[in-house]
């Protein structure tokens, strides 16, 4: 499944309020991913925003789940470590459950954004429930 349609697919089955929340955790996983920090400090960073943003969290499993094929599957060896690693570290130094939370899929999401090529379907995702609410506030 291509980042745009998967991104067009959530978009369309979030609340307006869940939109919100979405777009406000995208925007932080872009900025975390902008910084100029460590990797390790970004996988850090994108897991305690994920597991600070309780609304959120539940379509991150969700969107885990529908990319790993794309998020995971299609990588090098050589990616798939980096992702582990950086996984491991975010669990072993994370804090605030991150450790459990890290054991899921769910916690690829946001690591696949911030260090990965995952940046791309966040933008998508953010500019599918803009247009989508507009669209519901009758902007055009």
């Amino acid at each position: 499944m291509k980042s745009r349609q998967l991104a067009v697919r959530i978009a369309q089955g979030v609340s307006e309020a869940e939109g919100r929340a979405l777009k406000a955790w995208v925007v932080k996983l872009l900025a975390i991913r902008r910084a100029n920090l460590p990797p390790l400090q970004k996988a850090r960073l994108a897991v305690q925003a994920t597991c600070s943003s309780k609304v959120v969290w539940p379509f991150v499993k969700i969107v885990a789940a529908q990319i790993k094929g794309h998020g995971w599957d299609n990588r090098s060896k050589a990616q798939r470590l980096g992702l582990t690693a950086a996984t491991l570290g975010a669990a072993v130094f994370g804090g605030q459950s991150a450790g459990v939370a890290a054991l899921g899929g769910a916690i690829a999401v946001p690591l696949w954004v911030v260090l990965g090529a995952g940046s791309m379907f966040a933008r998508y995702l953010y500019e599918e429930i803009a247009v989508r609410s507009s669209k519901e506030n009758g902007e055009a």
